[in-house]
């Protein structure tokens, strides 16, 4: 079992760190093409990918993880690119909130500290509409947390009632991965470091503030649990009664998060308010419905268009196959099914070039989770790609 914990942390963590076949991934026939996505789409994209400020950072203590993810309300405020692209009024108005983990030393005294989960709320203008919107964006997986792999991304065998551990839902609403469970729990217990608020006492406050949207979003394993927390937020706001929240949810290159049951219960929850974006070669959305799972092996393994210029594409290893093999055998026992796929806008990433020849497969997953979104999803201009990677 070590051996096939190393395989997935490669696959999935491994991509983060660091033209296919046309069946991969695309919308079932008959359910009709989603919609490209739109200017306000591009920046509720960039506004998810701030939230992993903290990606990669070891820190001395958790006092100077916190420090760091004001870097996020800077940019909005003063970066002269995201303020052209997002429009001059944005702000964060709670957290970021963040759960962070002790990381051993195995060379000093003395233990560093790394952040699993991020999340912010910014309010802003839509430029398209002109009317206020608040994002709610979190953070997916952090290249340097084991807890956040192995408790929240991998925690797939065994799973959870929608409608009993995680105290939402009504009866016969499906499961959701156990790992996914500790996320949303996670989540809805992160406090903002100012007020003390939870994120629904916070929008709580923006009851009879007139007619709002809130929007989810997030990147990765963010963009499993944001479905999560905006279903919960539905379900919430229903309890309560406010009817002037309209709750939408904006996934990106998210992992399956539920089983069948849960997603059909989410896809009638959400309607037309869901907006999924997948890249047909980026193998973490291929997580975890079998018959996606089941293509990860193959998908870089022509050439070309992968590996211009060489004569084969890229493969696993045999021992990596091996793992994998064994993998889905447990896959396999499980019913897990992507919500709304006829809603989720799926695009070809383009094919890395290795000018060195130094592409591998692990190479390809990497730039097809991350910079083939940049460039082939959202069409974000360079200068905002830039701040993005810096």
């Amino acid at each position: 079992m070590e051996k096939n914990y190393q395989f997935v942390v490669l696959i999935l963590l491994g991509v983060l760190t660091l033209a296919a076949c046309s069946d991969h991934l695309l919308p079932q026939p008959g359910l009709g093409e989603p919609a490209l996505p739109t200017d306000t789409h591009k920046r509720i994209a960039l506004l998810a990918m701030l939230a992993d400020i903290n990606y990669d950072l070891v820190a001395a203590s958790e006092e100077e993880l916190q420090q760091n993810t004001v870097k996020i309300n800077a940019l909005l405020q003063t970066n002269a690119d995201v303020r052209a692209y997002l429009g001059t009024d944005w702000q964060v108005v709670w957290g970021p909130a963040i759960a962070n983990s002790r990381k051993k030393s195995t060379t000093s005294k003395v233990d560093s500290f790394v952040t699993d989960n991020t999340m912010y709320v910014a309010r802003g203008t839509d430029l398209a509409t002109g009317k206020t919107i608040h994002v709610v964006a979190i953070a997916g997986t952090n290249a340097v947390s084991r807890k956040g792999a192995l408790l929240e991304d991998f925690n797939v065998f065994n799973q959870k009632q929608w409608d009993g551990e995680t105290d939402w839902g009504t009866p016969g609403s499906g499961k959701i991965t156990a790992g996914s469970a500790v996320g949303v729990n996670l989540l809805g217990s992160m406090r903002d470091p100012s007020t003390g608020k939870t994120l629904l006492q916070f929008l709580s406050t923006l009851h009879g503030a007139g007619p709002t949207e809130v929007a989810f979003t997030g990147h990765s394993l963010g963009g499993a649990l944001c479905p999560l927390m905006a279903l919960q937020c539905m379900e919430w706001k229903q309890q309560m009664g406010y009817t002037n929240l309209t709750v939408s949810v904006y996934p990106i290159a998210g992992p399956t998060p539920g089983n069948s049951e849960f997603a059909n219960y989410a896809a009638q929850k959400f309607g037309d308010n869901y907006h999924s974006v997948i890249n047909a070669n980026d193998i973490v959305p291929h997580a975890w419905q079998k018959d996606m799972f089941a293509k990860i092996p193959s998908l870089y393994k022509n050439a070309p268009p992968f590996n211009p210029g060489g004569k084969k594409g890229f493969t696993l290893s045999f021992d990596d196959q091996v793992a994998f093999d064994a993998i889905k055998l447990a896959i396999d026992l499980k019913s897990y099914q992507r919500i709304a796929p006829d809603r989720e806008f799926v695009f070809q990433g383009t094919p890395n070039v290795y000018s060195d020849g130094s592409g591998t497969f692990f190479k390809e997953a990497k730039y097809q989770h991350t910079i083939a979104y940049y460039k082939d999803a959202f069409g974000f201009p360079q200068p905002i790609i830039d701040a993005l990677s810096n």
